[in-house]
């Protein structure tokens, strides 16, 4: 198994390698801008400083009509006479006569370069190339007649260099304060989602230990916040089923002690010779045993349908044929209970519905109608279309259920203490497997009371396509 590292620890360094790294980034890209960028600043600030070479340049430029001239780095200068009358024409210099010596009174030269029209280096260091450039314009002119330009200075000056390692300085302490806000960040937040997560893992591992009852108490309105109460809400329902399962056992222990019990009762007085075994008493035996064997399959049904074991295969059903197959079949226990039963079914009404669990579903239903109404009342059984699915509706005459009783009939084992109890025999299961086979088909089922005085059971299956709407 791998080693567990902190996920805060993760958070923490991914955090501030990251503003780290973002910040050196932004800092030498700032470093490089402000080089050039202040660079770019100096010799824009210093071409503006040569009015008076430009101006120079331009008379030289009109007396000769091109720049010719320019022999050397010192004919870019202005002298002492650039105000005096012109020399004739190749007389600027000659055998024994020394050139005019040429003023620098802003330390430039070495660094002025002059370009034609054209942007060609007629004179000056090529460094000067690619530098900024101010054009030289004839009084009145439009287009520049050439261009000036200063190669950079050797090493830079002392004040640009000054400047520069005073901002490389604060750059240095902007990054150091950035790098330690964005880790105390990190570590807030680090902190804050370690601590909920740590939280929930400590309470999953309780709830895997089997501690059902462990919630997390973390109110948050955060993703985090969401899952703490998604889990709360699962612990619960593990509580839930844990519970029930506990119940389902001890319900079924107690309902398969109940048939043993007489069984075993019986067989024991029939060895002890307190029963004949004769006819009669093998009878009893064989009622105990089918009311077990009952049970059995009862359980073995809610069982498969528990885990998904249960296969539907549904097909049309039309409820009129299928009521009136049932009411055949319970004609003879209908007549010795003294029961009435009726029928308020559209002829072509039909469902879509597993043609033996339909039939297991009205058969239990009926059967409980008859075992817990009192002789002499009545049962009717209607139906009718509402949109795309069908309700039928199953009422019965007194007695009822009481309210508290209602909302609990479909549980497995729960009878109603009062009229409908064990005496009228029944296992308990025969509602829950009704709301099984129902659910297994997609509908819905409940239980209310009946305008008849007894319980009125309304039920909600799929209708089959094209059936009628009647």
């Amino acid at each position: 198994m791998p080693r567990m590292r902190s996920i805060g620890l993760t958070l923490f360094i991914a955090i501030s390698l990251t503003v780290l790294m973002v910040v050196l980034v932004l800092a030498g890209l700032f470093r490089l801008s402000l080089g050039k960028g202040f660079d770019d600043y100096v010799a824009k600030l210093e071409l503006t400083r040569l009015d008076v070479v430009e101006q120079v340049l331009t008379e030289r430029y009109q007396r000769h009509g091109d720049w010719r001239f320019i022999h050397s780095q010192q004919d870019l200068l202005p002298g002492p006479d650039f105000n005096r009358p012109p020399p004739p024409r190749g007389a600027d210099a000659g055998p024994g006569r020394l050139p005019p010596r040429r003023e620098d009174r802003l330390g430039l030269g070495p660094r002025l370069a002059l370009f034609d029209a054209q942007g060609q280096l007629l004179m000056g260091p090529p460094e000067a190339q690619g530098r900024p450039r101010r054009p030289i314009k004839l009084e009145g002119g439009e287009q520049p007649i050439g261009y000036m330009a200063l190669a950079p200075a050797g090493g830079g000056d002392i004040l640009t260099r000054q400047f520069l390692a005073s901002q490389t300085r604060n750059m240095l302490w902007s990054v150091l304060a950035a790098f330690i806000l964005s880790a105390l960040a990190a570590a807030w937040l680090a902190r804050h989602f370690r601590a909920p997560i740590a939280a929930l893992a400590q309470s999953a591992k309780q709830l895997a230990a089997g501690q059902l009852q462990t919630r997390v108490a973390l109110e948050r309105a955060d993703e985090l916040g969401q899952l703490a109460r998604d889990f709360n809400r699962m612990a619960e329902q593990l509580q839930q089923f844990e519970q029930s399962r506990r119940q389902w056992m001890a319900d079924t222990s107690h309902e398969l002690r109940t048939p043993l019990t007489i069984l075993r009762a019986h067989i024991e007085a029939m060895n002890d010779g307190v029963m004949p075994m004769d006819q009669r008493g093998l009878t009893r035996l064989q009622g105990a045993v089918g009311e077990l064997d009952g049970l059995v399959a009862d359980l073995y049904q809610l069982a498969r349908a528990d885990v998904g074991l249960y296969e539907y295969k549904p097909e049309p059903i039309v409820l009129a044929s299928l009521f009136e197959e049932l009411a055949d079949r319970l004609a003879h226990p209908l007549r010795q209970a003294g029961l009435r039963l009726s029928l308020h079914v559209p002829a072509e009404l039909a469902v879509q519905a597993d043609p033996a669990k339909i039939q297991q579903l009205f058969g239990n239903l009926l059967s409980n109608t008859l075992r817990y109404t009192d002789t002499g009342g009545e049962i009717r059984l209607s139906a009718s279309a509402q949109g795309a699915s069908v309700e039928i509706i199953l009422d019965d005459s007194a007695p009822g259920v009481p309210d508290a009783a209602l909302p609990r009939l479909f549980e497995r084992f729960y009878r109603v203490d009062a009229s409908r109890s064990r005496q009228y025999g029944g296992s308990g299961l025969g509602l829950a497997i009704c709301l099984t086979i129902v659910e297994g088909h997609g509908g819905q089922i409940n239980a209310q009371h009946s305008p008849l005085g007894g319980l009125r059971i309304q039920i909600q299956l799929p209708r089959a396509p094209g059936a009628t709407t009647q």
